[in-house]
C-alpha cells in the first residue's frame, strides 16, 4: 500500500514538473535566443522624422482630459499618401536578422500616430490605402514561420488618430482595439510576442478595462508571450501585478543584473541628438561595432536580451550602414555564439571589468578591461578543470585556482580589444556557485 502510495506521488510530482516545464517552454525559448530584431516602420519613413513622436498636431498629442478626440496633422496625417515602398521584401528583412545572430523579430503593426500595418476592416488609415496596398504584417509573418525566427508584433494601446480614443468612458475605443487585436492574433497564425507600449492616461480597471484585453489576448494566443507595458500608464507609476508581463523593457539603456525575472534592453541601432533613433532618420548615426557588440555582451551577462532596432527607409529598404553593422554582429556571433545563446547570466556579478554567462559546466568570461594583464575572481566551489581562450584557442590562458581566488592571466598583445572571452569548464554545475541566486561579486583591483 506504501509502495503504491509512494509511486502516485512520484507520478504526480512527475506530471507536474512536465506541466510546468510545458508552461514554461514559450519563456525559456525566448531567454535562450538573447537578440531580436526591432523594426519601426510606417509612413513616417516618407518624412524621415520621428514615427509619431514628429507629429504635430494643434491639441497635446495624449489623452489630458475629457474628451481627447482626434486633432489632425495636415502634414503627419497624409504621409500615407506618398508612402509606396515598392522595394520592401519581407524575405531579405528575415535573411537579415538571420545573418545577424537574431532569433526573433518584433514588428510595429501600430504605433501610437494610429496607422496599421496590415489588412485591417477597421479604418482606412492603413497601409492597404495606400498605393503599395500590401498587408505586410502578413508578409513578416510567413517570412518568420518559414525561417523558424519567433515573430512579435508591437502594439500601441494609445492611439492619435482614431476619432473615439479618450472620448467619453473610452468604450467606443475599446472595441475598436480588440477588433484590432482579434485582427492581428487570429490571421497571421502563430505570433509568439505582444509587444505593448503603454496607455494614455485614465484607469486601467475602468477606463480600459484592461482584464478584458488580457483574458481576450490569451484566449486568442494562449502561449504569447508579453512584455510588462501592458498595465503601465502614460506616467508608469502603476502596475497591478497581475498584469505584470513576462519581462521588463529598459528603453535606450542597458538593464542592471536581474536573474528573478526576464528582461529585454530596447534600443536604436541609430542615434539621434533628440533620443529617439526608433524609426528611419537620416539625420542620426550608426553606432559603432564596439558598442554594439559590448551592449549585447552586457545584457546577456546581465542576464538579459538584447531587443536591436532597425529603422527602414521610405522604399522599404534598411539602409546600408545599419544592415553593414548587423552583419558584422553575425559574423562575431558565428564566431563567440556559444556564449550568448542559451546560457544564463552569472555567476559573476558583470561590471567595468566584463561579465559571465554559463551554460551547464561551463563559464564563459567576458573581460572587458584587465588589471596588469589579469583578472581577480571570487573563488569557485567547483574544480576549475579545464580553462580555454575562447577568443583565440591557439594562445593559452594561464590560470590559478585556490580557496580564495581565481586568477586569469593573459598577456596584453593576446587580449582582445573589444571582448576577450575565456571559458571555464567545472567539475560541477555553475548554476550551484550562486548565493542563493545570488551572484559573486568581483572586487576591482586597484
Amino acid at each position: 500500500m506504501k509502495k503504491n502510495l509512494l509511486l502516485f506521488f512520484v507520478s504526480i510530482c512527475f506530471f507536474q514538473a512536465m506541466s510546468q516545464q510545458k508552461q514554461n517552454a514559450p519563456l525559456n525559448k525566448f531567454i535562450d535566443a538573447r537578440f531580436g530584431l526591432f523594426i519601426h516602420w510606417d509612413m513616417s519613413s516618407v518624412a524621415g522624422t520621428e514615427i509619431s513622436w514628429s507629429r504635430k498636431a494643434t491639441k497635446p498629442l495624449d489623452i489630458t482630459g475629457d474628451p481627447a478626440g482626434y486633432v489632425e496633422d495636415t502634414a503627419y496625417d497624409h504621409l500615407y499618401e506618398k508612402f509606396n515602398p515598392q522595394n520592401f521584401h519581407a524575405a531579405t528583412w528575415v535573411k537579415l536578422a538571420k545573418d545577424a545572430g537574431m532569433k526573433y523579430i518584433v514588428f510595429t503593426a501600430k504605433h501610437h500616430g494610429g496607422f496599421a500595418m496590415w489588412d485591417t476592416k477597421l479604418t482606412d488609415y492603413s497601409i492597404m490605402h495606400t498605393t503599395f496596398a500590401r498587408d505586410v504584417v502578413k508578409e513578416l509573418a510567413d517570412e518568420c514561420h518559414k525561417a523558424g525566427l519567433m515573430f512579435g508584433l508591437y502594439y500601441s494601446q494609445r492611439d492619435w488618430h482614431q476619432p473615439d480614443y479618450g472620448i467619453g468612458d473610452n468604450k467606443k475605443y475599446l472595441e475598436y482595439m480588440n477588433g484590432q487585436l482579434t485582427e492581428l492574433l487570429t490571421r497571421y497564425g502563430k505570433i509568439d510576442i505582444l509587444w505593448w507600449d503603454s496607455y494614455g492616461h485614465g484607469d486601467l480597471e475602468q477606463f480600459w478595462q484592461i482584464d478584458e484585453t488580457y483574458r481576450l489576448v490569451k484566449k486568442l494566443q494562449p502561449d504569447i508571450l508579453m512584455n510588462n507595458r501592458m498595465a503601465v500608464l502614460a506616467e508608469y507609476n502603476k502596475q497591478p501585478a497581475a498584469y505584470l508581463g513576462d519581462w521588463d523593457t529598459p528603453e535606450q539603456r542597458l538593464g542592471e543584473f536581474q536573474n528573478n525575472r526576464p528582461w529585454e534592453s530596447c534600443m536604436s541601432l541609430v542615434k539621434v541628438p533628440d533620443g529617439g533613433g526608433w524609426s528611419y532618420r537620416p539625420d542620426g548615426s550608426v553606432r559603432g561595432y564596439e558598442e554594439c557588440i559590448r551592449t549585447l555582451v552586457s545584457c546577456a551577462t546581465g542576464d538579459g536580451n538584447l531587443l536591436l532596432d532597425a529603422g527602414p527607409d521610405a522604399t522599404g529598404v534598411i539602409p546600408t550602414d545599419q544592415t553593414s553593422r548587423l552583419l558584422e554582429m553575425g559574423q562575431w556571433l558565428k564566431k563567440y555564439g556559444a556564449s550568448i545563446y542559451q546560457t544564463r547570466g552569472g555567476p559573476f556579478h558583470n561590471g567595468e571589468w566584463g561579465g559571465s554567462t554559463f551554460n551547464g559546466k561551463k563559464i564563459y568570461l567576458h573581460i572587458a578591461t584587465w588589471n596588469n594583464n589579469e583578472l581577480v575572481l571570487p573563488a569557485l566551489k567547483s574544480k576549475i578543470v579545464r580553462v580555454t581562450n575562447f577568443t583565440d584557442p591557439a594562445n593559452t590562458v594561464a590560470f590559478t585556482q585556490n580557496s580564495t581566488s581565481v586568477v586569469i592571466k593573459l598577456a596584453g598583445p593576446k587580449q582582445d580589444k573589444i571582448d576577450t572571452i575565456v571559458l571555464l569548464e567545472l567539475s560541477d554545475d555553475a548554476s550551484k556557485e550562486f548565493n542563493s541566486h545570488v551572484p559573486l561579486e568581483v572586487i576591482p583591483v586597484k
